[in-house]
């Protein structure tokens, strides 16, 4: 993150049930690129369900499934590779996964660096042809580098609920994010735990963590259709517990000069426990962090060391909420401290 805006030939299992064990793994390019890289994956396009272990070691991506395709990830142990535990890529057309009550972890270097990747669960879909599209509940993602769910692009829509998701902790190397919905995603988060996504950070860069990130807007530069990336809007963030976080809930829809948006955004954090047990961030750190245009902060819990009295460069005045319309736009913040 950066201040106040976010600065993150196919295998073809013909069946109806797929589980993997332990094996010798062969890694397949998929076709997707990623700095400058063909990326391989250990599974591509599974039809059916996918369960029990696949490692993805010496592949950049565990499971790639991309538009055509679909299936179900469930009950699954998944870990390994560098780039993407996950990756559902619908920028050509629909694609629809989901993936259920699995484990997913250690997704990144070995160990863990400052390179911006190492993504557990990746939902993608940047064109007006593009569907990514998704439930993604009830997992157990950790020891990611970069990220544990992030889902991009105005194609993609998906339901996150009741994942647990565990950052590294207090790290100075990178800002690790929990979960980000971005560049006009849909999405619900809800009923998640977010835990331990918190940098060093040091004073003027801006860099921070963050537990739930809403992200969109021109000021975020141009998306991979060759538009400005567009606003996320309309994402209810609900009844999560969200624990030892640079950034609790991080809204934060810019213009392209870095301005609030004209247009109402109307994203919502409605109902969560929000709390940090360090003021660890330099740069920044504070509960809720609003940059948008009629976004409503309501009934959400506030404490801890982290926040309360944790005076920071980007916020001196150690504000809970951050959400002055010096810089955002009609924020409406009621029964939250």
């Amino acid at each position: 993150m950066k201040q106040r805006f976010a600065f993150a030939v196919a295998v073809l299992v013909i069946a109806v049930f797929y589980s993997s064990t332990a094996h010798a793994v062969v890694c397949t390019p998929t076709g997707f690129f990623r700095d400058s890289i063909n990326m391989t994956a250990a599974l591509i396009n599974p039809v059916g369900t996918v369960s029990g272990t696949v490692d993805g070691t010496g592949c950049n991506i565990v499971i790639y499934y991309s538009s055509g395709a679909g299936g179900t990830v469930k009950n699954a142990n998944l870990f390994g590779a560098n780039y993407f535990g996950i990756l559902v890529n619908g920028d050509a057309g629909a694609v629809n996964v989901d993936i259920l009550s699995s484990n997913i972890h250690d997704i990144g270097e070995v160990p863990h660096n400052g390179t911006q990747h190492g993504v557990a669960i990746y939902y993608r879909g940047f064109f007006d042809v593009s569907a990514a599209t998704g439930k993604i509940t009830g997992n157990q993602i950790s020891a990611y580098q970069k990220g544990a769910i992030v889902a991009n692009g105005q194609g993609t829509q998906v339901n996150i609920t009741d994942n647990v998701t565990t950052g590294d902790g207090h790290v100075d190397f990178i800002a690790q994010n929990g979960i980000q919905v971005g560049f006009g995603a849909s999405a619900s988060v809800m009923r998640n735990s977010v835990s331990g996504n918190s940098y060093k950070g040091f004073p003027g860069d801006g860099s921070a963590s963050g537990g739930v990130l809403v992200v969109g807007g021109a000021g975020y530069g141009t998306c991979p259709d060759s538009n400005d990336c567009p606003y996320t809007v309309g994402v209810m963030v609900n009844g999560n517990t969200l624990a030892d976080n640079d950034v609790g809930i991080y809204f934060s829809n810019l213009e392209a000069d870095f301005s609030a948006p004209t247009d109402a955004t109307n994203n919502k954090a409605v109902n969560n426990k929000i709390t940090d047990d360090q003021c660890y961030n330099s740069s920044y750190q504070t509960g809720i962090s609003d940059v948008g245009n009629n976004d409503k902060m309501i009934n959400n819990k506030i404490s801890g060391p982290g926040y309360i009295g944790c005076y920071t460069f980007y916020n001196p005045s150690g504000a809970l909420v951050d959400a002055d319309t010096s810089f955002t736009n009609r924020p409406k913040v009621h029964a939250t401290k």
